[in-house]
């Protein structure tokens, strides 16, 4: 008989255990009042393990892709969840145990899936082109239908797509509607091709363009102005015979430089890249904007002074541990022969999971969210499988340089803030933000709705789910 036990590990226990319950809540509970207008769905992408890894040091990047969606109407919300049936999934379910290993690690699996798609589709969303994707950046979309959350299958683009990968990140023009993406490792292994997919408002993939980094590693998130596209090639590296070898898929190897490719994105780009580098070897986590002033390029995002430690080694420098991110502005002189490059800290605090007003996205802006803690406000929280979890949601006005936050409260940690405008036409900023909050010594989930330019106010309203669904990554709004 299989042992289903999961290992007693951080990644397995407590709050961050797998949730595995697919199911629908109607009517969910409120607190307070969801404003008025304020209709459609919030939808987010968690990486939830159905069955215990075949190693019991497994990260939790490596769980199966599992969608909430909080659908809001009328002052009403409901709740639903379901699975990603990706090829992993359902092999696994049929033979009732896992049979993929190690995270990304093809080398480390059950013979019986040799060459079998190995995507987990658990890191984000996207609605584009009336298509709502489940994305990881290891593999293909997979398409999803947005009333059921039903799996569609692998999607390819009608057949344009002709890579393996395609990132958690695309970003959308708000201007063109045209959503520009990539995949790195696209054919599976660790290369060096970067290839570049531009897909229109209507969901055709019109084109792709193709360059390459300086050396193999994970290219997470990307940068996208008005008339560029910039990569932060850091060194989070990966070495095929590390690999081979069982060993991690990662490990950073602060040796090498970070370096940033700017890449036109008019057609030919990927044989015009230019290559600006880092004085120092850093990670960017994740991004918040990337507008252009002249000759000037700013590329606003989190950086970290190390790799992800949490989940992969420092080859230099065993025991290390992970550096909080801060958000910076590099600015780029692209006029410059010498490389011109400045880098800024954008505000004095620690940071991560980005949010502007995407309506403004490529263009220069003022607001800027993000989640953080802060021992003002509280104590931190114990680490958990992804470090420490936040405390707070943090709001940054680039023209006042002023901070403002929302405490979640004791043994309460909230995730990735998301925007909705309070009405299309609205200004910058005007609107709310919504954000998963785990409700730890509860062991249950909210939904918090806040006004986003009055974050230290408090919720405006609180959608209480009667149960905890997992820890998750990244979400979006659709509006209804």
């Amino acid at each position: 008989m299989t042992n289903l036990a999961f290992p007693d590990t951080p990644v397995f226990r407590g709050y961050a255990a797998p949730v595995r319950i697919e199911g629908d809540v109607h009517d969910l509970e409120v607190i307070g009042t969801i404003p008025a207008g304020m209709n459609g769905d919030y939808i987010r992408n968690s990486a939830d393990h159905q069955y215990p890894p075949m190693f019991e040091d497994d990260l939790f990047l490596n769980g199966d892709g599992m969608l909430h969606r909080v659908r809001i109407a009328n002052g009403r919300a409901s709740l639903k969840t379901r699975y990603v049936e990706t090829e992993k999934l359902k092999l696994e379910r049929a033979a009732g145990r896992a049979l993929f290993g190690r995270y990304r690690n093809q080398f480390t699996d059950d013979p019986s899936v040799a060459g079998v798609d190995r995507g987990t589709a658990n890191t984000s969303v996207v609605w584009h082109g009336g298509k709502l994707l489940a994305l990881k950046e290891a593999a293909r979309p997979m398409a999803i239908d947005r009333e059921t959350l039903a799996t569609i299958g692998s999607y390819d683009f009608d057949g344009a797509l002709k890579s393996q990968t395609f990132t958690a990140h695309p970003k959308v023009d708000p201007a063109t509607g045209e959503m520009v993406a990539y995949g790195y490792f696209v054919d599976g292994v660790a290369d060096t091709a970067v290839e570049i997919y531009f897909i229109a408002a209507d969901g055709t993939l019109t084109r792709t363009e193709r360059f390459h980094a300086p050396y193999a590693s994970m290219i997470h998130d990307c940068l996208l102005s008005e008339q560029y596209i910039a990569f932060t090639i850091c060194p989070m590296v990966c070495d095929w015979d590390r690999v081979q070898a069982g060993e991690a898929f990662f490990h950073w190897d602060d040796t090498r430089p970070t370096t940033v490719a700017v890449v036109p994105r008019a057609p030919g780009g990927g044989g015009n890249v230019r290559w600006f580098d880092s004085p120092t070897p850093v990670m960017q986590t994740h991004t918040f904007n990337a507008w252009e002033e002249g000759s000037l390029l700013h590329l606003e995002h989190f950086i970290t002074q190390t790799g992800w430690l949490s989940q992969f080694p420092d080859i230099n420098n065993p025991g290390t541990r992970e550096q909080p991110p801060f958000a910076y502005r590099w600015t780029i002189d692209l006029e410059s022969n010498t490389g011109g490059f400045i880098a800024e800290k954008m505000f004095p605090h620690i940071g991560e999971m980005p949010m502007i007003d995407l309506r403004h996205a490529t263009t220069k802006t003022r607001h800027f969210w993000f989640g953080t803690s802060n021992t003002d406000l509280g104590p931190m929280l114990p680490f958990g499988p992804k470090g420490p979890p936040f405390t707070c949601i943090g709001h940054f006005d680039a023209d006042s340089g002023a901070l403002d936050y929302y405490y979640a409260g004791p043994d309460s940690s909230p995730e990735e803030p998301v925007f909705v405008p309070r009405s299309p036409d609205a200004s910058e900023g005007d609107g709310w933000l919504v954000t998963i909050v785990g409700r730890r010594a509860e062991n249950r989930t909210d939904l918090v709705i806040l006004d986003a330019l009055n974050l230290s106010a408090g919720p405006v309203a609180t959608i209480r789910f009667p149960t905890r669904v997992h820890e998750g990554f990244h979400g979006i709004w659709i509006p209804g």
